[in-house]
């Protein structure tokens, strides 16, 4: 089958920006809707195992229930990325997002933890659409900020966390004819590369059940770097396996959801099966029809990521505040990408809990910072430990 001629019949797959489809999405500012069909619902030592496994993360209060056990919770709790199960990995996250078939890349995650989910809880989300922005871009043409405001419950109604949630939205023929990224060359490696990778990778430190005490942190402290790479089709798997995918379904339930939304599926251009446009993140063709030389992560996934450089450094007896990384430029197949940071800020609370303030970047082998940060950590001082239940770290400010 001629190649070009496929292509542009796909074309009329791919959905357009139009002012109908704005003043819809703009309909739904300020509604609340439930997340009704999760991938994960219950906190369990499964669940828990799985997420840590979907973002290689091998901290010992994810993965060893006995050392859970020994910690100030008691028992085992959910690391951070185990709620993007709850909303991004669910089948209806989507649901009202507007724009059928036009592209989105995900641009930022502002996360706030407010209290720990416990082994045998369980977790409900919320979705609120607050905003859309039009905004320049040199990868599509009319590109579009899409924000909505996500929140987490526990089995009584307790608020765990809330995630302000930002997608890119943009055409995707207009993004495959701007070729922004068109030239960025494959990553090759040497055998002594990858070695030095897996050294890096071996000395990773996680701070576990040592207390770092919010008396011997200084600002300018450098904190513990990860590394996370080269990146294959395997670690997408392990994400999915551990988070969830809104798109990628079988039988019935693929039937059904394309019947019901048809521009979340792109007909291969040999085969002219439908397949999920989610397949972004495996499929070369797939991502040349974006514009892009190859496939490339997700973006929620170096989100787990950051979370998990975050939970090494406070230990068992600090508590991630807040977590905002932005998603910069693309971690494609093959790319490595070393994630640093340093301390920028300390204070003490009104309630007398110690915080921190810290900024990270991450750097891949090109040199480029594909995820820049900020976090907020609060740690225990000597002889006062922090409470289970850590208040709203921004209400706190003196």
């Amino acid at each position: 089958m001629d190649m070009q001629v496929s292509a542009s019949a796909s074309a009329g797959e791919y959905g357009k920006i139009t002012d109908a489809e704005l003043d819809k999405i703009r309909a739904r500012h300020g509604k609340i809707y439930p997340i009704n069909f999760p991938y994960i619902r219950h906190v369990n030592r499964d669940s828990i195992e799985h997420v840590a496994r979907g973002i290689g993360d091998a901290n010992p209060m994810w993965t060893q229930p006995e050392h859970a056990r020994s910690s100030r919770f008691g028992k085992m709790i959910a690391p951070p990325a185990l709620l993007y199960g709850a909303a991004w990995g669910s089948w209806d996250l989507r649901r009202g997002q507007g724009l059928p078939g036009v592209h989105g890349l995900h641009s930022s995650d502002r996360w706030n933890f407010f209290r720990p989910l416990y082994e045998g809880d369980t977790v409900r989300a919320t979705k609120e659409p607050y905003s859309i922005e039009e905004k320049k871009s040199k990868w599509a043409g009319r590109t579009f900020l899409q924000s909505d405001m996500l929140r987490y419950y526990n089995q009584n109604d307790e608020l765990i966390a809330q995630c302000h949630m930002s997608f890119i939205r943009g055409e995707r023929e207009a993004g495959k004819k701007a070729g922004k990224y068109t030239n960025i060359p494959k990553a090759i490696y040497t055998d002594e590369e990858i070695e030095e990778i897996d050294n890096e990778m071996a000395a990773e430190e996680v701070r576990g059940d040592k207390p770092r005490y919010w008396e011997d942190v200084a600002v300018g402290d450098k904190m513990q770097p990860i590394v996370r790479g080269p990146l294959t089709v395997s670690d997408m798997i392990a994400w999915m396996m551990g988070i969830g995918s809104p798109h990628i379904r079988s039988g019935q339930h693929w039937l059904a959801y394309r019947r019901q939304s048809p521009k979340v599926s792109v007909k291969d251009p040999v085969t002219r099966i439908p397949q999920a446009v989610e397949r972004v993140h495996w499929d070369s063709y797939m991502a040349a029809e974006i514009g892009m030389p190859d496939a490339y992560d997700y973006g929620s996934q170096r989100g787990g990521w950051s979370t998990h450089f975050l939970t090494n450094w406070a230990g068992d007896d600090g508590w991630v505040a807040e977590c905002f990384p932005f998603y910069r430029g693309m971690n494609f197949l093959g790319d490595t990408t070393r994630i640093k940071g340093e301390i920028t800020d300390k204070w003490l609370g009104k309630s007398g809990i110690g915080y921190v303030a810290c900024s990270f970047d991450s750097i891949n082998q090109r040199g480029e910072n594909i995820m820049p940060g900020t976090g907020v950590i609060a740690l225990p001082q000597k002889g006062k430990p922090l409470p289970t239940t850590v208040v709203d770290w921004m209400a706190d400010k003196p």
